[in-house]
């Protein structure tokens, strides 16, 4: 018996169980074989083998589209699971997996392929606003400012908290005309804004700084506006200094400037010496000028304006004819400036320095202490002459010598040689000319050498013109073929000669018989 079972099992196997042993079960993916074994009642062997060769058409599905296909596989329904193949050799192949996720919608699919209604409803429904943002949006509304604090910048602009919520302001709204200070300066400091725009349903508000800044320096230029009426001193920091004054910060984005003229009645010097970077000082508005057609105006201030004037007081102890001792504060194309007293300035003229002398001296060097002699003062002409040559008492015009008449000589001092003629000082206060034309053997540069100013000079009165108070000179010596004198002599000697002349024919002819 044993036997006989051992040579039954040594047969070979026959065809069909050849086939079932020698048929994969791993072709198939494990899942689509745990299904078909639930989902489908046992199949004949054939069955089964015609299923596995089908499996192996398939093809195993992409990673991809291997969920869709499993949903697709497993059926639904009981009447679905009993329309599966109980056997025969012929099976329906099922669709592809590619066929079946074609029929489905994509993320690739167009948005056109849905409803319209649903589509404009997505498009018009907007996204509701963050409650943070309920404040900004009613700001912007209103057209209201909010205050916000600085905390950080960026590349961009600021980042600003306001009302516990962090927005942003760019840097070209942080100030007017694009020129932000460092953004350094800005931090941890507190300025009003406006809200530009509130963008993202309110994750993101944009502020603006600009209205905040105009409607501020509107108000504080009003404010100077009533004080320059009222002639009421205004306060404020020295931002910068230059050669011609300093620039001052009024407050409220509005700047003035003090020029170097209006620094100070009792102090001279530059800009730099007098006022300093940081320094807090006083001014009286004199002018408010506002530029062509730009919002910016021009303010000018005067700080001497709040010292007392000199012109009206101190200048009332200077007197023409009297000695003077002062400094030399500047000079100019026209003579020297010398300060008298605290405010109060003299002027020598280039005509009125010593003879021989040039403002290039280092004796009339600025800083330098210089005495003369006061020539006039005119305080309602705010103007004091000065000179460095000595001023005669009372005017020699008035009461010319007799020694100066028409023909006489007389000697001077040179003092100066221009390209008409030579200045001769008779006296102080009387000085005449001799015409270059006059002078033999010098000419141009060999008059200057020969007639220096200083050199002692003899020369002859030819004219005398006391209205016009000029003197015209002559070198000595010189025949003079008829003065203005000798003419008026004769013409009155005429005037008498011819009147005595009628009178008297007039009576002859009385006398006559008639």
């Amino acid at each position: 018996m044993t036997e006989t079972n051992d040579h039954a099992l040594a047969q070979p196997p026959s065809e069909d169980e050849a086939a079932v042993e020698a048929a994969p079960v791993e072709a198939a993916p494990a899942k689509t074989v745990a299904a078909t074994a639930e989902e489908t009642p046992p199949v004949e062997p054939e069955t089964a083998l015609t299923e596995a060769a089908a499996t192996e058409v398939q093809g195993e599905p992409d990673a991809e589209t291997a969920p869709a296909a499993e949903a697709e596989e497993q059926p639904t329904t009981e009447a679905e699971a009993g329309e599966q193949p109980q056997s025969g050799a012929e099976v329906e192949v099922p669709p592809t997996v590619e066929a079946e996720t074609a029929e489905q919608p994509t993320a690739e699919t167009p948005v056109e392929a849905q409803p319209p209604a649903a589509a404009e409803a997505a498009v018009e429904e907007p996204a509701p606003l963050a409650p943070s943002a309920v404040p900004f949006a009613a700001a912007l509304e209103a057209k209201n400012p909010v205050e916000g604090k600085v905390i950080g910048w960026n590349k961009g602009g600021f980042h600003i908290v306001s009302e516990g919520v962090t927005t942003f302001c760019p840097r070209s709204l942080m100030e007017l005309g694009n020129r932000p200070k460092p953004p350094a300066q800005y931090v941890n400091n507190t300025y009003t804004f406006h809200v530009l725009e509130i963008k993202e349903a309110g994750r993101r508000i944009v502020l603006t700084r600009r209205p905040a800044i105009r409607n501020e320096r509107k108000r504080a230029l009003d404010e100077i506006r009533a004080k320059q009426e009222s002639r009421e001193p205004v306060s404020g920091k020295v931002t910068s200094v230059t050669d011609f004054g300093a620039f001052v910060d009024l407050g409220g984005g509005v700047g003035g400037l003090v020029h170097r003229t209006q620094i100070s009645r009792t102090r001279s010097g530059e800009p730099g010496d007098l006022l300093k970077v940081g320094q807090r000082v006083e001014a009286v508005v004199t002018k408010v000028e506002k530029k062509n057609g730009k919002r910016s105006s021009r303010i000018s201030l005067s700080m001497k304006a709040l010292e007392a004037d000199p012109w009206k007081e101190t200048a009332k102890s200077f007197t023409a004819g009297e000695q003077f001792k002062g400094k030399v504060v500047r000079h100019s194309e026209f003579g020297l400036f010398v300060e008298l007293a605290p405010g109060l300035d003299g002027l020598v003229h280039t005509s009125q320095l010593p003879i021989g002398k040039s403002m290039s001296a280092p004796e009339f060097a600025v800083g330098e202490e210089i005495e003369g002699w006061v020539v006039e003062v005119a305080p309602r002409r705010r103007r004091i002459a000065l000179s460095l040559r000595e001023v005669p008492a009372s005017d020699p015009w008035k009461n010319l010598g007799k020694q100066y008449v028409e023909g006489a000589e007389v000697e001077g001092k040179v003092e100066q040689v221009s390209r008409f003629g030579i200045f001769v000082e008779l006296e102080p206060g009387l000085t005449g000319l001799l015409p270059m034309s006059a002078v033999k053997g010098a000419d141009g540069n060999l008059a200057r050498r020969a007639y220096h100013p200083g050199r002692d000079l003899k020369v002859m009165i030819e004219s005398i013109d006391r209205k016009r108070r000029r003197l015209g000179l002559a070198p000595p010596g010189s025949q003079l073929g008829g003065t203005k004198t000798d003419y008026k002599k004769y013409r009155q000697r005429q005037k008498e000669s011819s009147g005595l002349n009628v009178m008297a024919a007039a009576f002859a002819k009385l006398q006559q018989p008639k």
